[in-house]
């Protein structure tokens, strides 16, 4: 059953099927209109029945894991961890808003009409899936460098829309990395134009974005 990963189709007492199909239960349990009450919590010592949480990225051991509580009777309580698959996607209740697996990481799922403002809070930021579909903010008064990465380090869908602002006096630059094509400008990378100026970036296909906004350096 290729869809969610499950056995099935067990002859009377093939293999310990009773564990097999506990186990295929508590996955479709899981999966069927999923939700998980945090991704950023740790995780208590003592979960409540029926609770499913995501393991924290920053956690370690078992990191985006999907953490359910489980009160079998058949042993003792304890988190059991689901290792998600690509595409999996779920509710997260302390954040009223869906999050997918993607490229190894829970990412937001966009809302329509509603745009995820993301603050650059270090010197140089290389754009990563989380920034799919966001604003990301410049706001200090030191200089700030945006890099697109190439294709084989974070494939971003061809049609990916990232937008990056500059607030506050800090420079805020956009440069292309090695063997991406940057188009829209004469060369690699180009400044904003100030505070309050802010740049679209949009990739048109492998390797290849276009820049448009409020550029401070030549416009091809």
């Amino acid at each position: 059953m290729p869809g969610l990963g499950l056995r099935a189709f067990y002859d009377p007492g093939q293999r310990d099927w009773g564990m097999s199909l506990s186990e295929d239960l508590r996955l479709v349990s899981a999966l069927v209109q999923a939700r998980v009450t945090s991704r950023s919590a740790a995780l208590p010592a003592t979960g409540s029945a029926g609770q499913i949480a995501i393991v924290p990225a920053a956690a370690g051991a078992n990191a985006n894991a999907l953490a359910l509580w489980d009160q079998s009777p058949a042993g003792a309580a304890a988190w059991v961890h689901l290792t998600p698959q690509e595409g999996w996607q779920v509710w997260v209740e302390d954040e009223a808003r869906h999050v997918r697996f993607t490229a190894g990481s829970w990412v937001e799922v966009p809302r329509p009409g509603v745009v995820r403002i993301r603050t650059l809070t270090v010197p140089s930021h290389v754009l990563e899936p989380v920034d799919q579909g966001c604003i990301l903010e410049t706001t200090g008064s030191s200089a700030v460098t945006v890099t697109i990465p190439d294709e084989a380090s974070v494939p971003f869908e061809t049609g990916t829309l990232i937008n990056v602002t500059q607030i506050g006096t800090g420079i805020a630059t956009v440069e292309a990395a090695a063997g991406v094509s940057l188009n829209g400008i004469t060369a690699g990378s180009v400044a904003l134009d100030g505070p309050w100026s802010g740049v679209a970036l949009v990739k048109r296909g492998a390797d290849a974005w276009v820049i448009q906004g409020a550029l401070a350096g030549a416009v091809a």
